[in-house]
């Protein structure tokens, strides 16, 4: 990206937030419950349209036009659900579903390893790697969406994994500029979402997690000397986070598809913040850091162990065994403080 288009962008943005806040154009209307409970200030969901604008701009610059129309979709579905003209998630699943599949196919995007000798086998299959391609995105974006219920949670989770990109260059072989580009739009996106100007919204969340899925999924198959197992540490908080609220929404028998006031970060929003006089932007700023330097902490031992599998499955298995540890203590502290 060439610096000069930086300040031209900036000035871009607060122009489109002028005229938003003017006309109320991309207005949340806060319909949801878990937004209205953790969010109560009337936001814009601006976030997504600045990621757009500038992740186009730089797919211009490479001639990659096949890229911008998967990511136009991608970000028109999430835009048609934050306006809630796509207001039914089976719909959404499935229009995410077709669109991914199509371009995840016509650009040959495939995962070519997960060093399990069977599921390796069957990836050998153009078609079933495809579809397991499709998978993994749709666990990823849907994941992120739910993280995005608390601001600047979801920012600052991928500004976590680019500073391990940023300082371990030389191990992982990355582009510095690629990384500047995303570490200067999403912190111009987490500083807006930080004072409660704009939100990322679905379309947001949506596109954002894209990007980083298909960066991640090439960054594994130019470098498959590497453990695919870096890439799961990665990602395994809004994977997990997704896959984790469909399970306990099965046996609760209550629909896995509605939004919810049950995830992690929102219990322990409730937990830390119960007798709190701090402002909701200082709360869900303190309750994404810890988060997230937690994360980033384990992130930063799985990249010196790159090439061993055990051990960042060994990390990935902790983590998840913290959760669950952290939620049933939340969750069983929640029902003998609401009894």
């Amino acid at each position: 990206m060439q610096y000069f288009f930086y300040p031209v962008f900036l000035i871009l943005s607060l122009i489109i937030i002028f005229a938003s806040k003017k006309y109320n154009f991309f207005l949340d209307q806060k319909i949801d419950l878990h937004k209205k409970t953790f969010n109560p200030n009337k936001n814009f969901f601006l976030g997504g349209l600045f990621i757009y604008l500038f992740i186009s701009v730089t797919h211009l610059i490479d001639k990659s036009y096949v890229l911008i129309s998967f990511f136009s979709l991608i970000f028109l579905t999430g835009l048609l659900s934050d306006f809630k003209i796509i207001n039914d998630p089976k719909k959404r699943f499935f229009f995410q579903a077709i669109i991914i599949f199509v371009f995840v196919t016509f650009l040959d995007i495939q995962i070519y390893s997960t060093k399990i000798e069977t599921i390796d086998y069957y990836l050998k299959n153009k078609l079933l790697n495809n579809i397991f391609v499709v998978f993994c995105l749709m666990v990823l974006i849907n994941g992120s969406n739910f993280l995005d219920g608390l601001n600047t949670l979801l920012v600052t989770y991928k500004i976590s994994i680019l500073i391990i990109f940023l300082i371990s260059l030389k191990v992982l072989e990355m582009p510095y500029q690629n990384v500047y580009d995303l570490i200067f739009i999403l912190l111009f996106v987490f500083t807006l979402n930080l004072f409660g100007i704009i939100i990322l919204g679905d379309s947001g969340a949506y596109l954002l997690s894209i990007i980083f899925g298909l960066n991640l999924i090439e960054f594994a198959s130019l470098n498959n000397y590497y453990s695919p197992y870096f890439i799961i540490l990665l990602l395994w908080y809004p994977c997990f986070e997704l896959l984790f609220s469909m399970i306990r929404r099965f046996y609760s028998k209550q629909k896995s598809y509605n939004p919810d006031t049950n995830h992690l970060h929102q219990l322990l929003y409730l937990k830390i913040f119960k007798n709190s006089n701090l402002n909701f932007k200082a709360r869900h700023l303190i309750l994404s850091l810890i988060i997230n330097f937690y994360n980033f902490i384990v992130f930063y031992i799985g990249v010196h162990f790159i090439y061993s599998s055990k051990l960042l499955i060994f990390l990935i298995i902790f983590n998840i065994s913290i959760y669950l540890i952290i939620y049933y203590f939340l969750i069983t502290y929640n029902r003998k403080f609401i009894s």
